[in-house]
């Protein structure tokens, strides 16, 4: 059975942020780290339930479940066969609050 994967607005701004970032402040190409996103969302499609819930109860009853890549954090939600992709934070934030 394969997943569909959305991603959602909120997501897509985190990530068109992110190569902002790295091509503006860091003076770095993104690639790499995109190419290990788009590594990540083929395995979504195939099997998202191996990635952990997350801790925090509230956001575990939720169906939270996060991917780490490099020093951020993919933050997603399965329902039934669709993966929504919610936020893409850089790990050291405080996610429970942004979340």
């Amino acid at each position: 059975m394969n997943f569909d994967v959305l991603i959602f607005p909120l997501a897509q701004a985190d990530l068109s942020d992110t190569r902002e970032y790295h091509e503006k402040v860091l003076k770095t190409p993104s690639m790499r780290v995109f190419e290990k996103i788009l590594d990540v969302i083929a395995q979504l499609e195939r099997n998202p339930l191996i990635y952990p819930l997350l801790k925090d109860p509230t956001l575990r009853a939720k169906g939270y479940r996060f991917v780490p890549i490099d020093n951020f954090l993919l933050f997603f939600v399965v329902f039934a066969n669709q993966v929504q992709i919610r936020r893409f934070l850089y790990g050291g934030r405080n996610y429970a609050s942004i979340l």
